[in-house]
């Protein structure tokens, strides 16, 4: 019967091709999305199961109140915690704390490697899953400056040569033995760093002051992870007594003056997703944007199930004489129940074939994909769900027509099919077709001014020079030495040093200053500059002068502000400024030489704050090169030839200093991502009216026949089927304009310089989805009008 039941869907979907092709075309627009959904909630909830006991391991996570009475939940604890935790309580089997401080580079010859990586002590292989490929876990991180590296780290610390046995030297960390390779991680795991070193190791770098004391404070909760794995048996109330009496031990706010701080368990299972804890590692996805995945999932898959109802229905009231004749035969309604449960079946397992191609399509070509629905491989229990997901999608798509059109009952259909209502009427549905159409519009305006700002942040005029200008590294090369060497090559026009990129995040540095030493702190943002760094970056000088040539190298003796900084030293004018003295993190005296206009440092999502250019060669870590347009190939050859001389052995690598910024500003995937999702919105929102306007009109073919030949005109006719939905469309405007605008405004706060939403952002929205509208139901009222009333009312 199954078999039966098969072939009869296909027979029909061939006999209605358009039909099929919407169908299953705007299924598989949603289903793709869901299966790139189900990929990325599989993967967010595959962290951490290959440890041993994961059902007895919990995290310690801190709770902090600060003076002022702000909260944090952070997932890092003191580092004392784990021994008094297994000196004073019987509970635990094993603790391990995982110290995240060691970083930073590390020396192989003339290169600098950076490493993140973490303290730990030996009951780290005890608690967790990893497993050595190379040295004994039991021994590994027993003895001071051992570390074991991962597969990765090692190769690119050694290259292909055996690194057991080798030293690593990092730059200000000292040396370490490498006594173990880590085995690739069986599975995932928010735990992963490069390379592990033993805590063992810490108190000789505290007492050298190379780290801040840590082993013994109970003050510092931001670097130290705890973990501990509870006996068989200890109930973890048990555990979180504990807990509560060592933070009312160790911090009594009205004693030590630093707050409160409370701890609290974590269960391995649920750090990912996360809870968005403060300090996390960050190895998964939190627990919005997990949600905010499924919703936008179950969202299109619901709208694509609601029009393949609609336009199911329409076709299948082309089918009722066959039902009635099926039942009139001796068919069960359970029979005729199961037909088209089955025909929405297949139309799914059809729809499920082309989503995975177009899932394949978005995941490969990042232009055309969903950027934050980040999945995994495909492998048999993913296609398991792929395929449970689809069958219940066909079930959920075709249980509503598949109940109404097998209750139809035969003596009703075979006389006069016309007169069947289902639902009784249209009020449901038009109120969904409102619905989707003011969620697409809303989305439509969003997108136009996510892609306006993206646009005007990429062109913005940040204020400072950014065209062809060639950022090359330093690399540990005096910069004048380097910088009088690439001053002779042909094609550049001028160089400077500098700490880093104007504009770029993360890259300017921070520091307290004071007017006086007594004064009040300011918090100030700053990048290091050499003599000619205003010159190149075309900044202009309000006041005062540039830092001299003959600046000293080894004291820091002037600084350049900008106007924001003047405002709050509270002086009236640039020039007031000149010869003022600021206080440097309470140690270094400097001179105000030069004050210079505002410009954006940050990106222009932030304000411009005050800030200093410093002249600190130590903090000079690239050359910034202006070059002529002429052959820029030709330039670069020719700085790589410089550069290698001055680093022979290394690999030259350099950057456009404008490609960096448009690459940071371009906003490429949330774009595209988002461009997608609207696309998807819209086209299944046209699907769905398409299907209300094809089953209206169908209803009244005999209405329009008989108009016809009273007289009616085609045009006339099209106006009176087409006006009632022009209204729904005109509703769902009304409805999503100030939705629309309020989305934009809330986004567009995000950013200190902004575009104005402006009214044709808003028409042009409203313009383009009613011409999308009146394309899907001109397409049908015209097709029904145009019909000839003489076949109609001959037929029916």
């Amino acid at each position: 019967m199954l078999l039966r039941y098969i072939q009869i869907a296909f027979r029909n979907m061939r006999r209605q091709r358009l039909f099929a092709f919407i169908n299953i075309a705007g299924l598989a627009l949603s289903m793709a999305v869901c299966l790139m959904v189900l990929k990325s909630t599989k993967k967010n909830f595959s962290y951490d199961k290959f440890h041993p006991a994961t059902s007895r391991t919990w995290r310690i996570t801190s709770q902090a109140t600060t003076q002022d009475g702000k909260h944090y939940h952070m997932a890092s604890t003191p580092l004392p915690l784990a021994t008094v935790l297994h000196q004073d309580y019987a509970l635990t089997e094993a603790e391990v704390r995982v110290y995240s401080v060691l970083h930073g580079n590390v020396i192989n010859g003339k290169k600098k490697l950076p490493v993140n990586g973490a303290f730990t002590e030996p009951s780290f292989f005890n608690v967790f899953g990893f497993k050595l490929e190379s040295g004994d876990p039991a021994t590994a991180l027993s003895t001071p400056n051992s570390i074991v590296l991962g597969e990765d780290a090692a190769r690119k610390i050694f290259g292909n040569q055996q690194a057991m046995g080798k030293t690593v030297h990092f730059e200000i960390l000292g040396d370490y033995i490498v006594t173990g390779i880590l085995a690739p991680a069986p599975g995932l795991t928010h735990i992963n760093y490069e390379a592990y070193a033993s805590l063992s190791s810490v108190s000789a770098l505290e007492q050298q002051k190379v780290l801040p004391e840590r082993l013994q404070n109970w003050n510092n909760v931001q670097d130290a992870y705890t973990y501990v794995v509870l006996k068989p048996g200890v109930n973890k109330a048990s555990l979180s007594t504990a807990l509560e009496f060592l933070s009312e031990k160790y911090y009594q706010p009205a004693s030590k003056g630093i707050g409160s701080i409370t701890f609290e368990k974590q269960a391995l299972s649920s750090i990912t997703p996360s809870q968005e804890l403060y300090n996390d590692m960050r190895g998964g996805q939190p627990w919005g944007k997990v949600l905010a995945e499924i919703a936008v999932g179950l969202a299109l898959l619901l709208c694509a199930c609601f029009n393949y109802t609609n336009l199911s229905i329409v076709r299948s009231l082309q089918r009722a004489r066959e039902v009635g004749v099926r039942k009139v035969n001796g068919a069960k309604r359970s029979q005729v129940f199961m037909q088209f449960i089955v025909e929405s079946v297949v139309m799914c397992l059809l729809s499920l074939i082309l989503a995975m191609g177009l899932l394949v399509l978005m995941e490969s070509y990042t232009h055309v994909g969903i950027g934050f629905l980040s999945g995994e491989r495909f492998d048999i229990v993913l296609m398991g769900w792929f395929l449970v997901f689809s069958l219940l999608t066909g079930v959920l798509a075709g249980v509503i027509p598949a109940w109404a059109l097998s209750s139809f009952q035969p003596a009703r259909v075979l006389k006069n099919i016309v007169d069947i209502k289902l639902f009784g009427g249209l009020g449901l549905r038009k109120t969904l077709i409102v619905i989707q159409f003011s969620l697409s519009m809303t989305a439509i305006i969003f997108f136009v001014t996510v892609y306006r700002q993206f646009s005007f942040k990429e062109a913005f005029d940040m204020g400072f020079a950014r065209n062809n200008i060639l950022n090359v590294p330093l690399a540990d090369v005096d910069f004048q030495l380097m910088k009088d060497r690439l001053m002779q090559v042909k094609g550049v026009e001028a160089a400077t040093a500098s700490s880093g990129t104007l504009g770029m995040p993360n890259q300017s540095g921070f520091l307290q200053a004071r007017t006086a030493l007594d004064g009040n702190r300011m918090e100030l943002g700053y990048y290091a500059g050499d003599a000619d760094f205003l010159k190149l970056m075309q900044l202009r000088l309000l006041a005062g002068s540039g830092f001299p040539a003959a600046a000293s190298q080894s004291k820091e003796q002037y600084i350049i502000v900008n106007e924001r900084l003047v405002a709050a030293m509270n002086l009236k004018t640039p020039a007031d400024a000149i010869g003022k003295t600021l206080w440097l993190t309470d140690s270094t005296a400097v001179s105000i030489i030069g004050v210079v206009k505002d410009f954006n440092y940050q990106p222009i999502e932030m304000p411009v704050l005050p800030m200093t250019i410093r002249f600190v060669p130590q903090q000079f870590k690239q050359l910034q090169v202006l070059v002529n347009t002429q052959d820029k190939d030709q330039v670069m050859a020719g700085i790589k030839q410089a550069w290698v001389e001055m680093h022979p052995g290394e690999i030259f690598s350099a950057s456009w200093m404008n490609d960096e910024l448009i690459e940071r500003t371009s906003g490429k995937e949330p774009i595209s991502g988002l461009a997608v999702l609207v696309f998807m919105i819209t086209v299944i929102a046209a699907l769905g009216l398409l299907g209300v306007v094809s089953y209206t009109t169908f209803t009244r073919k005999k209405e329009i026949g008989i108009r016809k030949v009273m007289g009616a005109g085609v045009p006339g006719l099209v106006m009176l089927l087409s006006k009632n939905y022009l209204r729904l469309i005109v509703l769902a405007g009304i409805i999503a304009l100030p939705l629309g605008y309020l989305g934009s405004t809330l986004f567009l706060q995000l950013f200190a310089n902004r575009i104005s939403i402006g009214f044709f952002t808003l028409a042009g929205s409203f313009a383009a989805l009613l011409a999308i509208a009146l394309l899907a139901i001109i397409s049908q009222t015209w097709r029904a009008a145009d019909a000839n009333p003489a076949n109609v009312l001959r037929n029916d």
